[in-house]
């Protein structure tokens, strides 16, 4: 296995420019590796805050995106499906390129040799379902597949030291119960690397606590070959792409970056929000939702109705409207919704439904 390194490692790049670089190796395996045999690259990365979902999911239903706003996490789009994933610097995203392309047989071996490093490494690891890898039943590594015409691509978590906390804020969709007509995400238990590292008594083991040493050790065990030299028995198998070959990659990223594609396919999806209002009772409000433009509603809750349809005409009067605050306060600006219900204020409802102030 060759470990394909950039001229510039410490630089801060965009999480697709790594997903185009990936797709640029697997187009380019034979340029890239003419004199081996094996034809197997390899590569890590590590990324500021970013949120990557799958191909087929969706945006709103997978990410709180209100928060990632907020706090500057990036949200991008993989080509690969699977699950919602939140990346930081405690991160360490590992990326397989062979031209093999027996996709059971390859995401298996990729995911034993991963938990084959980890036993290396002291840790009791080992592979579980159909793409996660554990320890002590906690998920540190889970990985997608993606199926190029001539090869095949696997890419994965190795969560060292992610932020937990900013994971399940980043990820969880907020104060609305999402159902989803698209693909929803398993969250299952994880758990860090460095404690284990951490705790240990063995003073080999602790130095891989520093997360440098530990990336150090993977790609060791993982592009460590023997040697045609007779000097040496063994040697580490590693190139460095130039110049051209990022401005290649740089093409491709942009893919990513297209608009069409970050918000994926129209997927239909509901969106409940609900406030209490003083003298008028307990509202919920429904959204059908397409991408993330309202294109209907529906209502209930405990108040008393003075005739039917008002979710008709809510959602009459927010189709077309982004799920935002200040959009469906104008949208409801001129709406009489005390028709339907008595007392109820259209801006009083849509503060509540978006936890605002009644003074607002």
């Amino acid at each position: 296995m060759t470990y394909i390194k950039l001229p510039e490692e410490d630089k801060t790049r965009r999480l697709v420019f790594y997903l185009a670089m990936e797709e640029y190796v697997a187009a380019n395996l034979d340029k890239l590796l003419p004199d081996r045999t094996e034809k197997e690259a390899f590569f890590m990365w590590q990324v500021p805050p970013t949120v990557i979902f799958g191909r087929n999911q969706v945006m709103e239903a997978e990410v709180n995106i209100d928060y990632c706003r907020i706090k500057g996490i990036n949200l991008f789009r993989r080509k690969s499906g699977g699950g919602c994933v939140y990346s930081d610097w405690g991160n360490i995203m590992l990326s397989y390129i062979t031209a093999k392309t027996d996709v059971a047989f390859t995401f298996e071996s990729f995911l034993q040799r991963i938990a084959l490093v980890l036993r290396h490494a002291g840790l009791p690891a080992c592979v579980s379902g159909r793409n996660d890898i554990m320890i002590d039943g906690k998920k540190v590594s889970g990985n997608a597949f993606f199926l190029k015409p001539k090869s095949s691509i696997v890419h994965g978590t190795m969560l060292f030291d992610t932020d937990f906390e900013e994971l399940t804020k980043a990820i969880t969709p907020s104060e609305a119960k999402i159902k989803s007509k698209g693909v929803d995400s398993v969250r299952a238990h994880v758990t860090n690397l460095r404690p284990y590292f951490i705790a240990s008594h063995k003073q080999w083991q602790q130095a891989l606590s520093d997360i440098s040493k530990f990336k150090s050790f993977i790609a060791e065990q993982l592009c460590t070959v023997a040697s045609k030299n007779e000097e040496d028995s063994t040697i580490f198998d590693q190139i460095t792409l130039n110049d051209n070959d990022l401005e290649e990659i740089r093409k491709i990223e942009a893919t990513y970056l297209d608009p069409d594609f970050l918000q994926g396919k129209k997927h239909s999806w509901s969106k409940s929000l609900s406030c209490k209002i003083e003298n008028v009772g307990e509202i919920e409000v429904r959204y059908e939702m397409e991408a993330d433009h309202i294109i209907g509603c529906t209502v209930t809750g405990d108040f008393f109705p003075l005739k039917e349809g008002i979710g008709e005409y809510l959602g009459s009067a927010l189709n077309g409207c982004r799920d935002d605050f200040q959009e469906v306060s104008n949208a409801l600006e001129s709406c009489d919704l005390a028709q339907f219900i008595s007392g109820l204020d259209a801006g009083e409802l849509a503060r509540g439904l978006y936890g605002m102030t009644i003074n607002q």
